[in-house]
């Protein structure tokens, strides 16, 4: 499998701004394999849509690599926008503050800030939970296209115990309200209110989400959620967005 890995790299390592196309004899003699070996590989990369195979028999990248470097450019972009805002607002609150996306059908926390008064946050970067419970779920469902969000509604539904109508009705109440509260739905005893970040296209890839023991948080929801919106609101507006009503 290592070795693999290795030559597939080695393939797309070949590419260069100077030679944006190669032959197939080019690269079975950059990667040092004979060329009926660099054919299957080079075959399996061109049906999996990474590479392309041009009218003179020569091979290009594809642009499902762009597509790729504007997910990582996306990500490192919020994660260093968000930073300061979620260390603000975890020191005012003292509680921890994190980042949340959606990844197949995961939901994951790319960036986390704990709070003084924690050792760690309840979630760290690179955790995935399912799109099922959680404030920030809520929160990343409710502001998906219907596209997007028609195959995960019987999926909720089912791993919530409800209708599909029940879960559209609570994710349309939560866009109204512009957040997401929840107490204990995914770990006991821990609450959570997320709010949606918006980029320049008024989308919602992301979610602001602050979390800590519901002792802590139920008896100042209401402070903590107008901190928690305003904290997103800041984050969308240097993320190039607005608040999503225009």
């Amino acid at each position: 499998m290592m070795r693999s890995v290795e030559r597939i790299l080695a393939i797309f390592e070949s590419f260069s701004s100077e030679r944006t196309s190669l032959s197939l004899q080019e690269l079975a003699d950059r990667i040092e394999l004979p060329k009926s070996t660099a054919f299957r590989i080079v075959q399996s990369l061109e049906k999996a849509g990474y590479l392309v195979r041009l009218d003179d028999r020569q091979y290009c990248l594809s642009f499902r690599f762009l597509r790729l470097a504007g997910l990582v450019k996306s990500t490192l972009g919020i994660r260093e926008i968000a930073r300061p805002v979620m260390a603000e607002l975890s020191e005012k609150t003292q509680e921890a503050s994190s980042i949340h996306t959606v990844i197949a059908s995961n939901r994951v926390c790319i960036e986390s800030v704990a709070a003084a008064s924690t050792l760690r946050s309840v979630i760290q970067p690179g955790e995935q939970v399912p799109l099922l419970a959680g404030s920030a779920s809520k929160v990343l469902l409710a502001y998906m296209s219907k596209k997007d969000l028609t195959p995960f509604l019987p999926v909720v539904a089912k791993g919530t115990k409800r209708t599909q109508t029940a879960v559209q009705e609570e994710l349309r109440s939560i866009q109204q309200a512009g957040y997401a509260i929840s107490h204990g739905e995914r770990l006991p005893g821990v609450s959570a209110i997320s709010a949606p970040i918006f980029d320049v296209n008024e989308e919602v890839k992301y979610c602001l989400s602050l979390g800590g023991p519901s002792f802590r948080v139920q008896p100042n929801e209401k402070t903590m959620i107008k901190l928690v919106i305003q904290a997103a609101a800041e984050i969308s507006r240097q993320f190039g967005g607005g608040t999503g009503t225009s």
